[in-house]
């Protein structure tokens, strides 16, 4: 076994005055952080071999072939005081968005740990909202993006250090996407495009009652952005300055989307059933009647997702045909609806048991016929997404703030 370590680290340095709200004041927001910068950052070093980004692509395929664990054991473990998020993860560093709920007012933390847990520095963020608020840190060119309650912050990866901060018009409640030089977040109504330095290129604005809950996702050279209410599809010419320029728009109507997944010129993007697009054009595919909150994974032949009654089938990415399915989170109270990892061999996910005193497990399924290969019970009732880089499992955890017991986030590693 290896050795297993656990360090309490207090994730919030203080508490920001007033409550974190989206759009307050401009003399409130930043905290002093420049707005823009002339200057840029250098990549770090395995940026396109390490899990930089939410779904680790800019198109969010969430595989990772060179990662193999068969039979693991806790390598370390990092607690919070509040909640985390999924981290991003480059060479050995390791980045994490933390802090207390997004109700308290209090300031949200970024932290880079090294290879052992160990931390290497941190930034306590000016605006409200910390890792609870739901935006995993992305690694773009050598700086770190965070959303939060109160716009958009950049920060240098290599030691914390503020770069810029962007208020926007609401909370940013998803991951940033990162691509080519530019990062584009949502607020649930708009999509903002901004270049490396904080200068904005556009907004493109839903309108309609439409609202997305969803992480944009980038591929044929588009970025394809979803709305969940009133469900639709959207693709936009990344590059622009001005007014967004649109490819093409889907909406069928009948459902609501979820984060689309982009790999090798076809777009999936769950909701009420699964869809299937040509990313350059928009025509659609197929679909499938599978329902489902959480994201889909692929490694180019078959489609990975969670569906709402607690279940992780795989489908072929030619036509939708369910290749396998089984039953994860039957039991009732019991939910599973984190954005599967996969690697060499297998799809990993986490359950959730929310309001329930007992520990949330990781699955690790085989990803040729859905065997069961190991179970892992995690020191929280709530899991989010895991990610994999450099031979080891990364599992967020949570233990539930309505719980009568001391509650907060733990990071887990996980390695043979």
């Amino acid at each position: 076994m290896s050795l297993h370590t656990r360090r309490r680290l207090l994730a919030a340095i203080g508490v920001a005055g007033g409550a974190a709200l989206a759009g307050c004041s401009t003399e409130r927001f930043g905290g002093g952080w420049p707005r823009t910068t002339e200057t840029t950052t250098d990549p770090l070093p395995g940026e396109e071999r390490g899990w930089a980004q939410f779904g680790r692509t800019p198109g969010h395929a969430g595989f990772a072939p060179e990662v193999r664990v068969d039979d693991p054991d806790p390598a370390w473990s990092v607690s919070f005081e509040g909640g985390l998020t999924s981290p991003a993860v480059v060479e050995d560093r390791v980045f994490v968005h933390a802090g207390p709920t997004p109700e308290s007012g209090e300031a949200g933390t970024v932290l880079a740990l090294d290879g052992g847990g160990e931390e290497r520095w941190r930034r306590t963020l000016p605006g409200g909202g910390g890792g609870s608020s739901g935006c995993p840190p992305v690694v773009h060119r050598g700086s770190v993006y965070v959303g939060g309650l109160d716009g958009v912050y950049a920060l240098d990866a290599r030691d914390g250090s503020p770069r810029w901060s962007r208020e926007t018009s609401g909370s940013v409640n998803e991951a940033v996407l990162g691509r080519d030089g530019r990062v584009f977040a949502s607020t649930g109504e708009t999509l903002l495009a901004l270049d490396t330095r904080g200068q904005e290129g556009w907004t493109y604005t839903t309108g309609d009652d439409r609202f997305s809950t969803a992480v944009p996702a980038a591929g044929s050279g588009y970025v394809l952005y979803t709305t969940r209410v009133l469900g639709s599809v959207v693709a936009i010419q990344p590059g622009t300055v001005g007014d967004p320029l649109t490819e093409w728009r889907y909406a069928p109507g009948e459902t609501d989307f979820e984060t689309p997944t982009v790999v090798d010129g076809d777009a999936y993007i769950p909701g009420d059933r699964l869809h299937a697009l040509s990313a350059t054009t928009g025509k659609v595919r197929w679909t499938a009647p599978v329902r489902s909150t959480a994201g889909v994974s692929t490694d180019g032949d078959r489609l990975y997702l969670p569906t709402d009654d607690g279940a992780l089938v795989a489908l072929d990415t030619a036509d939708g045909t369910e290749r396998w399915r089984v039953s994860l989170a039957s039991e009732e109270g019991v939910i599973l609806r984190t954005r599967p990892l996969v690697t060499e061999r297998s799809v990993i996910v986490t359950t959730e048991k929310p309001g329930v005193d007992e520990p949330a497990n990781t699955f690790a399924v085989d990803r040729r016929n859905g065997e069961v290969r190991w179970r892992r019970e995690q020191p929280g009732n709530i899991g989010y997404d895991a990610v994999a880089a450099g031979g080891r499992l990364y599992v967020p955890v949570l233990w539930d703030f309505t719980l009568d017991r001391e509650s907060g986030g733990t990071l887990v590693a996980l390695a043979n």
